[in-house]
């Protein structure tokens, strides 16, 4: 019996463990390469959702006229640390110009193509385990909007959903109480996404793909990716702060930390971070079973098997500056205003790096220079949405030469 091609994936959250489970169950003898422990970085800190409403992205036609706004509210969902504007620049500029009509139709129909079965996909990828196992429900996304002008705002974006394929049901005021009594009575409406879901904790969701992946004979090495040794036909070695490590195809997970090492390897990307906060609630003191996005406050939240999850906010940072914990009591003075009888007693701040593409769209593709090179990175706030998936796209690509999921849009190479 001859020997299984290994495949080294740089990044142990929940993109690089998607994409090695899914690669060993397609035959590979996989190696995990992390300086942290499985699911201990940005996916440790995630909302939880998998969220088949967002099909559209975060640019729109207009944002321009509304962003200095945005940028000068201390308490809003965006805002960009001013020494940091004129390195954000370039990225900025990218961003404005994905926001034209013909180019938001464009990645918003990219994006269905890939999250509106996001819940299937991980049921997939873990169907050798009993269902009861599975830290994922599919109970739906409620999207709240508490004053009539955030319903009449929400109407566009939710027939947009419609139409590109999302099950949305709109509810009156009466009919979100019935779903979550606990909120206050400042409530106009909602829309429920029914077939979205979310994990009832990012992180036992990630150590379980990582006992399966161990138990299926895959290893794990801590040490973190800062280069490699490049030979004939791509690279031989991944050069570590723990010594190198040779390999024979690679995938390149690492997540915000993904920009050097593609550049290594020949693309240069226009990825950035967007700092995301949550406050975790471990006694909420409310009785919360539905996952909630509040698109006028901007934040999410997530019942979890370890108390409330509050997630959210857009910062641009870098990766060098210290947290800003007052956007994490924001989303907490936010959180109050929707569910006043919310209990913060015991509340636990949280900073993570979302790996984030100017266009809102991920790379997932094989590199233009090295055929034994593969990408999937800068999926912003849909890393645990599209992570299952993006594991069977780069399993496709990797094993088969090709996937059913055009990848066009995806490619490293698009810019």
């Amino acid at each position: 019996m001859s020997e299984k091609r290994g495949v080294t994936v740089i990044g142990a959250g929940i993109v690089g463990l998607c994409c090695a489970r899914t690669l060993q169950r397609r035959g590979r003898a996989v190696t995990v390469i992390d300086p942290d422990e499985p699911g201990r970085g940005t996916s440790f800190g995630n909302a939880g959702l998998l969220s088949t409403g967002s099909v559209l992205p975060e640019g729109h036609p207009g944002l321009w006229k509304r962003l200095p706004k945005l940028l000068l509210d201390p308490t809003g969902p965006l805002t960009i640390r001013p020494g940091y504007l004129p390195k954000m620049l370039p990225w900025l500029l990218r961003f404005m110009a994905n926001t034209t009509p013909n180019r938001v139709e464009e990645i918003s129909k990219a994006l269905a193509s890939i999250i509106l079965p996001s819940v299937q996909h991980y049921l997939d990828l873990l169907d050798d385990l009993p269902r009861d196992q599975v830290p994922i429900r599919q109970q739906g996304c409620l999207y709240l909007y508490p004053t009539e002008q955030d319903v009449l705002a929400a109407a566009p974006t939710n027939a947009a959903r419609r139409r590109l394929g999302v099950a949305v049901e709109m509810l009156g005021p009466n009919e979100v109480r019935q779903l979550v009594p606990a909120i206050g009575p400042d409530m106009a409406g909602g829309a429920l996404a029914t077939q979205s879901g979310h994990t009832t904790s990012p992180l036992a969701l990630s150590k379980l793909l990582a006992t399966q992946i161990e138990g299926a004979g895959g290893t794990f090495k801590r040490a973190k990716a800062i280069g490699f040794e490049i030979g004939t036909e791509g690279p031989s070695h991944i050069q570590t702060d723990q010594g190198d490590i040779e390999v024979e195809d690679v995938v390149v997970a690492a997540g915000a930390f993904s920009k050097p090492l593609a550049a290594v390897l020949g693309n240069i990307v226009p990825l950035d971070t967007e700092r995301g906060y949550h406050m975790m609630l471990p006694e909420p003191r409310i009785d919360v079973r539905v996952p909630m996005l509040i698109p006028s406050m901007g934040f999410a939240i997530t019942p979890m098997s370890e108390g409330l999850r509050l997630a959210g906010t857009v910062e641009f940072a870098g990766l060098d500056a210290p947290p800003n914990y007052n956007r994490s009591e924001i989303l907490l003075r936010h959180a109050k205003r929707l569910f006043p009888e919310l209990n913060e007693t015991r509340k636990e701040p949280w900073m993570g790096y979302r790996p984030s593409m100017p266009d809102s769209l991920p790379v997932i593709s094989r590199s233009n220079r090295f055929d034994r090179v593969f990408y999937a990175f800068g999926h912003g706030h849909l890393g645990l949405s599209l992570g299952a998936v993006t594991g069977r796209i780069i399993a496709d690509l990797l094993v088969d030469g090709t996937s059913d999921i055009d990848i066009a849009p995806f490619r490293a190479d698009r810019f």
